[in-house]
């Protein structure tokens, strides 16, 4: 199968020798019990700090923080199961799991080569407990800073320093509020659920959750009169050191309401507004990477990068490492990012790509089954395989075309400014808005002449621009990211300044018919019809027929193939 799902070799077996257990029960009446299989041991404490015991395992009460400490990688697993109540959901919600590398302290002479393996491994192999939620069970909102969003409080997370290899659980509500408690998106502050895994000692990392939810709400302050809205969001950040394998889950929900939505999906925001869900694979000893993103259901305020340095730590600049190589939304789209420095095999959408903006290195093969609406692609080598199965509108696709994508991603922040890049709520450059760099000394992304398209559509091109190393700016001597009249020193596509670079192609085979009468003037000049929309110094444009592609959707029916380093991922996919 794909690359996400290649075939790998663990270093022994899952310990089956129960070492710990701990059980309770519920809010609602639902009873549930921890086991730690392996070495380690296991603690379990209420918000009150008070430890889940024989004693009072019958007496409903929440989980705040779940504690595994002493594991080793290569053995120690932690499986949690639910038994519903007759009035219970069969959801057990807990505030913090902390997994704690201090199991062993490794050799003190690193270069003492010995024959059975010296290196100290205190990740833990597997995490298994698909009834059990992350989200607030305090009453009270959280005092703690998030580290990872500046602005943001820690509402509460998963941590292991040094990593999970198959980290399953029910996945993240925001929305969830203990009885009696105000409810986050009215907390009137900004705060976030961290799921921080650290490089495990081999294999890399899985995670596999039912659902993401994540909100934004309001909040209003006057100073002398004055009233001030702030928005706040409620987010989730996945931050994995190292490869991801498969990040899977059912569904990602968010809020899309006007103002409310993150801002790096809004290049016109004044200020910027990290929020929704983040999937991060950064480096540490390795680059970061992912294998396969599998969301089988809809995806809504959903960002996902890999990088080859840390989030905390300055660019290295673009390399061809940090991949994502296959990234599947198997229904609706709302506000989807995907920022791939080192560029995609294969990007899929079982339903079609609305409000989708991706940034790339390279697209090897780029598939809707319906079409694109209001979404950017913007790749800096080839798209070599296009397929929609409806209509383009309202959208833009380059390619040939520098981008720093690295920076796209995240910017570290400093005392002298802000973080940025889309981590940091900063929307990413694409043709319409861009930025004047004075090291490039050209607006990002500028057209360079290693761009290529092949493309099918299977349906209309409706006011979209698609183009191949063509620079409608070359000047730059204007405000960057406007375009205006072809009559002004800035020039739509198709005007006669374009610089138009000569190794730039398009070969397309269009089922339906072009319409740009609408974005005349603006993106496209009024020098070419109005039929207009494919942009290259190599335009060759089919009439016919155009066959829609047939990316996986929900109910899915295709047996999965996992490969061997994730056998304990097999029946979960279950949308």
């Amino acid at each position: 199968m794909a690359e996400g799902l290649e075939t790998r070799r663990v270093l022994s077996s899952l310990s089956t020798i129960p070492s710990a257990s701990v059980s309770g029960t519920d809010a609602d009446g639902d009873r549930w019990t921890l086991t730690l299989y392996g070495p380690g041991t296991i603690n379990v404490v209420d918000p009150t700090g008070q430890a889940f015991t024989k004693a009072n395992s019958a007496t409903p009460d929440l989980i705040h923080t779940i504690t595994v400490a002493g594991t080793v990688s290569h053995s120690s697993r932690l499986v949690g199961r639910v038994e519903a109540a007759g009035g219970g959901d069969g959801k057990v919600f807990f505030q913090n799991l902390n997994i704690q590398n201090n199991g062993a302290f490794g050799q003190i002479d690193a270069n003492n080569v010995q024959r059975r393996g010296t290196t100290a491994q205190n990740g833990i192999a597997l995490v298994d407990m698909p009834d059990f939620w992350l989200g607030r069970t305090s009453s009270t909102a959280s005092t703690v800073s998030s580290d990872i969003h500046s602005g943001f409080f820690l509402a509460g997370g998963i941590t292991a320093p040094e990593g999970v290899n198959v980290l399953r659980f029910g996945g993240v509500d925001v929305n969830y509020t203990p009885a009696g408690a105000t409810p986050l998106v009215a907390s009137a502050q900004k705060n976030e659920f961290v799921v921080n895994l650290g490089l495990p000692v081999t294999t890399g990392t899985s995670i596999i959750v039912d659902r993401v939810t994540t909100n934004a709400g309001t909040s209003t302050s006057t100073n002398q009169g004055n009233t001030t809205t702030t928005v706040n969001q409620q987010s989730v950040t996945f931050l994995v050191t190292g490869r991801i394998n498969l990040f899977q889950a059912n569904q990602i929900d968010g809020n899309t309401a006007n103002g409310l939505a993150p801002t790096q999906f809004d290049a016109t925001a004044d200020t910027p507004t990290a929020g929704g869900t983040y999937l991060v694979s950064q480096a540490g000893e390795v680059t970061g990477q992912i294998g396969y993103v599998r969301v089988g259901g809809p995806a809504t305020n959903f960002t996902t990068f890999a990088i080859a340095t840390s989030i905390f730590s300055g660019s290295p600049g673009d390399t061809l490492d940090p991949k994502v190589t296959n990234f599947l939304i198997g229904g609706e789209t709302d506000n989807v990012m995907l920022i791939a420095p080192g560029g995609s095999r294969d990007v899929s959408f079982g339903r079609g790509m609305d409000n989708v903006v991706i940034n790339s290195q390279w697209i090897q093969h780029l598939h809707a089954n319906r079409g694109a609406v209001n979404s950017k692609v913007t790749v800096s080598r080839t798209l070599d395989n296009l397929k929609l199965g409806a209509d383009l509108v309202n959208s833009l696709i380059q390619s040939g075309y520098t981008q720093t994508l690295t920076a796209e991603a995240v910017s570290p922040g400093s005392v002298f400014s802000a973080g940025g890049g889309a981590f940091n709520g900063v929307a990413p450059k694409a043709i319409d808005n861009r930025t004047f760099s004075n090291i490039a000394g050209a607006s990002l992304p500028s057209a360079h002449g290693g761009g290529g398209i092949n493309a099918q559509i299977a349906g209309s091109v409706v006011s979209s621009v698609v183009s191949v190393s063509v620079d409608p700016d070359p000047s730059g001597l204007n405000d960057p990211g406007e375009f205006q009249q072809v009559t002004t020193k800035r020039f739509p596509f198709g005007a006669p300044e374009n610089v138009v670079l000569p190794r730039g192609y398009i070969n397309v085979k269009l089922e339906g018919e072009v319409d740009n009468s609408a974005i005349q003037g603006t993106l496209v000049s009024p020098d070419v019809p109005s039929d207009t929309a494919f942009f290259a110094k190599h335009v060759d444009v089919v009439k016919g027929a155009a066959f829609p592609p047939k990316v996986d959707t929900a109910p899915f029916n295709r047996k999965l193939n996992y490969g061997k380093a994730q056998k304990a991922l097999k029946g979960l996919w279950k949308v």
